[in-house]
């Protein structure tokens, strides 16, 4: 027991100097990064347990507590991109449909009304509209939601109230097409690059499961790993392990901003 909360501890002190070092600068209050840090916290101990109950070596524990930290961030990683792409694909649809409103004769302020229902955000952006303005109503709702696409649209909305919307439903034509090609290439983007990593989490995982294996099938076998050489051995591997599938991740990555 006193190995494993050594080795745990250990692990999750390395994990988070890790962290500190290569993740760029970014401002979170506090509270939340500590809501962050519990889930992460809880799966290292988790991984560490495993990976100490399975094999009795420290330092298939630190390994086990690195990959468990990992996963709850790479859970709402994954989340996050989704729910991007779903508020992109709403307000495709929302210029579309604003623009065939238009074209068909109803006024902005309908059309508005009319398009609410797809997403909760246009709701409040509609009862902001008859209290402060549409533009002060379109500036706030881009501050909201924090997209790229959604500062073009209200862009667009600011200035049809100000300078009216002859040529709004060009505007908005050209925000739905563009709009939804780029949700359609960061798909793809997506679905490659998360081939190529589940591609590299294999490879990187077969040698630790076949170690596992072997570990709870012939234990003698693999008794030179239990001393201390053995376990800087096991480190070096490790290392060895981790090195190639960064490496693999740096290779499945695409440049430039995704987001």
């Amino acid at each position: 027991m006193d190995a494993l909360l050594i080795a745990t501890l250990f692990g999750l002190g390395v994990l988070f100097v890790y962290d500190a070092l290569v993740r760029p600068e970014v401002r979170v209050e506090p509270m939340r990064r500590i809501r962050n840090l519990g889930p992460s916290t809880l799966a290292g101990v988790a991984g560490a347990a495993v990976a100490l109950i399975a094999t009795g070596w420290p330092v298939a524990a630190l390994a086990g507590a690195a990959v468990g930290a990992t996963v709850p961030c790479a859970v709402v990683r994954s989340r996050e991109e989704k729910a991007r792409a779903a508020k992109r694909e709403a307000i495709a649809e929302v210029a579309a449909r604003l623009r065939d409103s238009i074209r068909s004769g109803i006024g902005l302020a309908d059309a508005l009304g009319q398009t609410a229902a797809i997403a909760p955000d246009l709701k409040r952006l509609v009862a902001e509209a008859r209290v402060s303005g549409l533009g002060d109503a379109a500036r706030a709702f881009a501050r909201r939601v924090e997209d790229p696409s959604a500062e073009l649209l209200a862009s667009a909305l600011d200035l049809a109230d100000r300078l009216g919307s002859r040529n709004l439903t060009e505007v908005l034509d050209s925000l739905a097409e563009a709009t939804t090609a780029q949700v359609t290439a960061v798909r793809e983007a997506r679905a490659r690059q998360t081939r190529a990593r589940m591609s590299a989490r294999i490879v990187a995982a077969v040698p630790m499961l076949l170690l596992v294996a072997i570990r709870r099938a012939n234990p003698a076998y693999l008794e030179p790993f239990g001393t201390p050489g053995g376990q800087a051995v096991l480190a070096f591997a490790i290392l060895l392990i981790w090195v190639g599938y960064q490496a693999m991740k740096r290779a499945a990555r695409i440049e430039g901003n995704l987001t």
